[in-house]
C-alpha cells in the first residue's frame, strides 16, 4: 500500500520559503542603506577637504573675515538693442506691377532718405495717368460750360436747370481730378509734369528713412502686389536697450536708474526711461527700456544684438569678500573656511554685487566657525573639483 504522508511535512517547506524571501528583502534594504551612506560620505568629501601644508603653500592662501560693506545693489538681466517703430520701415507699393531694375541692396548697406532702391513698371499706373489727363480735360470743359450757363441765366436767356446741371457736373469732375491726383502723388508721380502730357510707365521705390537694409525680396521680372513686403530698412537713430526683468525685481526699479550693459566686448551705459506696466504671463518678465548715455556709443551696437546688463538699484550693507577670496562658478561661486579642526570647507554663495576689489555675497549655507580664506580661492576650487 502507498504511504500517505501527513500535511504537516509540507508546512516547514512553505515557512522556509517565506524566511528566504524575508532574508533577501533585508539584504536588499541593507545594501541600499550602505549605498546611501557611501553617497553621503562622498558628498561630504566634496565639500570638506583636509589640505596638506604643501597644498596651502602652493595655493597662496591668506585668511581674514567676512566684512559688512556698503555696496551697490543691482538687478541682473538680459535684452537686446532696439529702435522705436519710427526707425523701422517696411517698403511696399500700393499698386501691382513688375520689378524692372534693382540696385545693390545687400543686407547692411547704408541708404539715405529718398534714395532710389528699385523701379517697377505697371499697366495700372499708366491707366491712372490716362484717366487723370482725361479728367483734367473734362474739368476745363465743365468749367467753361458752367461759366456760359451762368451768363445765360444772368441775362435770363438760359435755364436755371442747365446751370445747376453744369455746376453738378463740374463738382463731379473736380472730385475725380482731386482723387486721381492724390493717388498718383502717393505713387510718386509728378503731377505738373503729367499735366504737360509727360506720361511714365516706371515707378521708383525710395527709402523713407535714413538707415540700412535689413532684408529685401526683389528679383527682376517679379510680379508684386500691394500686400507684398519688398524691402525692410532699419533706421540708425534713437537706438536703445530693451531688457527683460523678472517681476520679483520690479519693485526695485525707477525711471532714471543707470544700466550698465555689454556685448561682444563692447560696454556702454544707459538710463531707464520706460518701465512697461504689464507682466508677460509666459515668462513672468517686464520690458525695461533705456537710452544710451552717450550717443557716440550707439555706433558700437547693432539693432537686435544681445546684451547682458545690470541695473544699479541703490546701496546696502551686505557681507563682502575680496575678489581673490571668491571662486566664481557660473552665476554664483564658493568661498572657503578653514574650520577649527583644520578641515577646509566649501560654502556656496550668490553674488549680489561686485567691484574690482570686493564682491557682495549672500550665503547659501551656514558659515562654519573658522578662518575665512581671502586669497587663493581659485586654487582651492580646482583642488575641490579634482577630488
Amino acid at each position: 500500500m502507498p504511504t500517505i504522508r501527513p500535511l504537516s511535512h509540507v508546512k516547514p517547506s512553505l515557512e522556509m520559503n517565506k524566511l528566504i524571501k524575508f532574508a533577501a528583502l533585508c539584504l536588499v534594504i541593507s545594501v541600499a542603506a550602505c549605498t546611501k551612506k557611501e553617497e553621503a560620505i562622498s558628498e561630504t568629501l566634496v565639500t570638506e577637504i583636509k589640505l596638506t601644508a604643501e597644498q596651502k603653500s602652493n595655493a597662496g592662501i591668506e585668511f581674514g573675515t567676512l566684512e559688512e560693506r556698503e555696496m551697490s545693489s543691482e538687478v541682473k538681466c538680459t535684452g537686446v538693442v532696439d529702435v522705436p517703430p519710427v526707425s523701422l520701415a517696411t517698403i511696399s507699393i500700393p499698386i501691382a506691377g513688375y520689378v524692372k531694375t534693382t540696385y545693390e541692396l545687400l543686407p547692411g548697406k547704408k541708404v539715405a532718405k529718398g534714395q532710389a532702391l528699385a523701379t517697377l513698371t505697371s499697366l495700372e499706373f499708366i491707366q491712372m495717368q490716362q484717366e487723370y489727363l482725361q479728367a483734367l480735360s473734362s474739368q476745363t470743359f465743365m468749367s467753361s460750360e458752367k461759366s456760359r450757363q451762368q451768363v445765360l441765366t444772368n441775362e435770363e436767356v438760359g435755364s436755371k436747370k442747365k446751370l445747376q446741371q453744369s455746376e453738378a457736373d463740374l463738382g463731379h469732375v473736380n472730385a475725380q481730378v482731386k482723387a486721381l491726383g492724390l493717388k498718383l502723388e502717393v505713387l510718386g508721380c509728378d503731377l505738373k509734369s503729367l499735366a504737360k502730357g509727360n506720361l511714365s510707365s516706371v515707378l521708383t521705390l525710395r527709402s523713407p528713412i535714413d538707415g540700412y537694409i535689413q532684408d529685401q525680396f526683389l528679383a527682376i521680372g517679379k510680379y508684386v502686389t500691394p500686400s507684398d513686403v519688398l524691402i525692410k530698412v532699419v533706421g540708425m537713430a534713437d537706438k536703445h536697450v530693451e531688457l527683460k526683468v523678472f517681476e520679483k525685481d520690479l519693485g526695485k526699479l525707477n525711471i532714471g536708474q543707470t544700466i550698465e550693459f555689454e556685448s561682444e566686448g563692447q560696454k556702454a551705459a544707459a538710463k531707464i526711461f520706460l518701465i512697461a506696466p504689464q507682466v508677460d504671463l509666459t515668462n513672468r518678465t517686464t520690458s525695461v527700456h533705456g537710452h544710451f548715455e552717450k550717443k557716440s556709443d550707439e555706433k558700437n551696437f547693432t539693432v537686435g544684438q544681445f546684451v547682458s546688463a545690470r541695473i544699479e538699484v541703490g546701496t546696502q550693507k551686505i557681507p563682502s569678500i575680496p575678489q581673490a577670496g571668491l571662486a566664481r562658478v557660473g552665476k554664483g561661486g564658493f568661498i572657503y573656511v578653514e574650520m577649527t579642526n583644520g578641515v577646509m570647507a566649501q560654502v556656496p554663495v550668490e553674488i549680489l554685487s561686485s567691484t574690482p576689489e570686493f564682491a557682495g555675497i549672500k550665503l547659501l549655507k551656514e558659515l562654519p566657525a573658522g578662518k575665512v580664506v581671502t586669497k587663493g580661492a581659485s586654487a582651492l576650487e580646482a583642488i575641490f573639483a579634482k577630488d
